[in-house]
């Protein structure tokens, strides 16, 4: 990808270019993949040009890992839209998967530890936030609201994680059924424990 103005030379980069050209070359190749000489090279610029923008590849590889959770929580709120307690619970685990299996690379940004911890659980609220409306609606109380959600995340993302790196893939036509399961155990976990 070269950013080229309609006479032919370069464009002046700016933040937004470099993260959105940062995004398809983890998208391509992987989040370890990304350095600022690859990015240098796919925007058609001088490495030092990129120091404009971030301040090195940690505060660039922050700035993945935020969109990246802030698209996450765009798509899950919108699938919560509607939904509440166990059923919202089923509604939220196959957002998160849909979401695993269109961006792999960004979701595995995402389940890095957070480079910039304020800026990632402020792009994390959307998430967070559906998640324990989810889990308040199913009747836990609320001080059981964040170890619950956080149990119900660990389960599905075992499974999105193993799936997304190609582990089932020699039974891929059973994948469904077997994720319809985690989900079932995760959401039955959660559900007892509001009966407790």
């Amino acid at each position: 990808m070269t950013i080229e103005t309609t006479r032919g030379r370069r464009a002046r980069l700016d933040q937004e270019a470099v993260v959105s050209a940062a995004e398809e070359i983890v998208d391509r190749d992987g989040y370890d993949a990304l350095t600022m000489t690859l990015l240098a090279a796919e925007l058609d610029a001088r490495v030092s040009s990129l120091y404009n923008h971030v301040a090195n590849l940690e505060d660039l590889r922050a700035l993945v890992q935020v969109r990246a959770m802030r698209l996450l929580g765009v798509e899950v709120r919108r699938a919560a839209m509607g939904h509440a307690g166990a059923d919202g619970l089923r509604v939220l685990s196959h957002a998160l998967r849909a979401f695993a299996r269109a961006h792999p690379q960004r979701y595995a940004a995402i389940t890095r530890p957070a480079i910039d911890p304020e800026a990632f659980f402020a792009a994390a609220a959307d998430t967070i936030e559906a998640l324990a409306v989810m889990v308040r609606s199913a009747g836990l109380p609320e001080e059981r609201i964040i170890p619950t959600g956080m149990a119900v995340f660990a389960a599905l993302h075992g499974f999105v994680s193993l799936e997304v790196a190609g582990y089932f893939e020699t039974v891929d036509d059973q994948l469904d059924d077997v994720y319809e399961l985690v989900v079932r155990g995760a959401v039955t976990a959660a559900v007892l424990e509001a009966t407790k």
